[in-house]
């Protein structure tokens, strides 16, 4: 009878046009209402950066991040998460948004909802210097060969569906220089991670090679992320995406950090109906990606 009655108040609240719980009300309205915007970050140079000592976050996806936290007028509260536990954060409710450099995959966006994409990144590889038996991937894939990738990343699940030969070291860590610190102590024959760590471990060390750094594979959209069931939410942080990437002010925060090696989206206005509008590839418009 309980169970009756508290189905017949929710269905009369649904018709009044009335919230059933907290929940209902939606992650976009309890944010304004609160004044608090729990956002969760992975350090990973230069979106997001840790202070080891002072435990401060820096990094011009935390910046934008600010940046739109202080045009809603709510605080932005930061919490740290890993690769392999940033879905998890977002469904339990550890916190609203992941500004996390993910790779917007099919096996995720079953998980969590995506928004449109901040900018594109492939992978690469570094093997150690000298190291002659690697041109392709498929050189890669042999058996005794030995591959780190940091678990939950993208290169990680790329591996596991096509690397079938390979011997896989997966590393339980969010530092995604792992994989490289294995090959350069030689512990394993590849590692793998995005081009843009690896170009940039590679030119710090001079005992390993960048294998892919002028055509990286797998390039994919980098984007932020929302749990599932927050429609209000997906589409408030698209609209802010396209605000902070269309006015460059995105670009401007990211000038401090230097140049991070992705590549951006940049949209072309081209006027409708006039000369069929096709975008051109370009230094700021890469196509083929």
């Amino acid at each position: 009878m309980r169970s009756l009655l508290a189905g017949l108040v929710a269905v009369a609240a649904l018709l009044a046009g009335l919230p059933t719980d907290t929940h209902a009300a939606g992650a976009l309205d309890r944010i304004v209402k609160d004044k608090t915007f729990r956002i969760g970050y992975i350090p990973s140079p230069p979106g997001a950066i840790k202070d080891p000592k002072s435990g401060e976050v820096a990094g011009y996806y935390v910046d934008t991040a600010r940046a739109i936290c202080d045009l809603m007028a709510v605080k932005a509260v930061f919490v740290e998460a890993t690769w392999a536990t940033f879905v998890a954060g977002l469904q339990s409710g550890q916190f609203d948004l992941s500004i996390a450099a993910t790779f917007a995959t099919i096996p995720r966006a079953l998980a969590v909802d995506f928004t449109k994409p901040i900018h594109y990144l492939g992978y690469s590889a570094v093997v150690r210097k000298g190291d002659t038996r690697f041109k392709t991937l498929a050189d890669i894939d042999r058996p005794g060969i030995k591959v780190a990738v940091v678990q939950g990343a993208v290169g990680h699940e790329y591996a596991k569906q096509n690397f079938k030969n390979a011997q896989l070291t997966v590393l339980s860590t969010s530092d995604l220089t792992a994989p490289f610190v294995e090959v350069s102590a030689n512990r394993v024959d590849v590692g793998i991670e995005d081009a843009w760590a690896t170009k940039r471990y590679s030119a710090q060390h001079p005992e390993v090679v960048d294998l892919f750094g002028d055509r990286p594979y797998n390039v994919l959209p980098i984007a932020w992320a929302v749990r599932k069931g927050e429609p209000e939410l997906l589409q408030f942080m698209n609209t802010a995406v396209d605000y902070m990437l269309i006015n460059g002010r995105l670009e401007q925060l990211a000038s401090k950090y230097g140049p991070s090696g992705r590549f951006q989206l940049r949209p072309l206005f081209d006027p409708v109906g006039v000369g069929g509008g096709a975008a051109q590839a370009g230094p700021g418009n890469p196509g083929g990606h």
